[in-house]
């Protein structure tokens, strides 16, 4: 029984780490106000700060298409090629 509460409480220690590493900007810097970053996770996602201060939202790349962060557009899989994804000026 301990067992299966220590792997419960590893489960979402590990979900709460990989949410708080996918690159998701808190939006603090102004520089940061209506750009996109990459979701680290997931290449058909990126990260959009709306407002200052307010953590960005997770948007969809239309379908079949991934976001480019170098580009910084969703283009057509094909075309996608992995590039290491950077953090955004302040990390939520």
């Amino acid at each position: 029984m301990k067992f299966l509460v220590c792997l419960a409480l590893f489960a979402c220690l590990a979900v709460v780490s990989v949410n708080g590493l996918a690159g998701q900007s808190a939006c603090r810097d102004p520089t940061e106000v209506h750009q996109k970053f990459p979701h680290h996770w997931d290449p058909s996602k990126y990260w959009y700060c709306e407002k200052l201060n307010e953590n960005a939202v997770e948007r969809d790349c239309p379908k079949d298409t991934a976001y480019m962060h170098l580009l910084k557009e969703c283009i057509p899989w094909p075309n996608w090629v992995w590039k290491k994804p950077e953090n955004p000026p302040t990390v939520a």
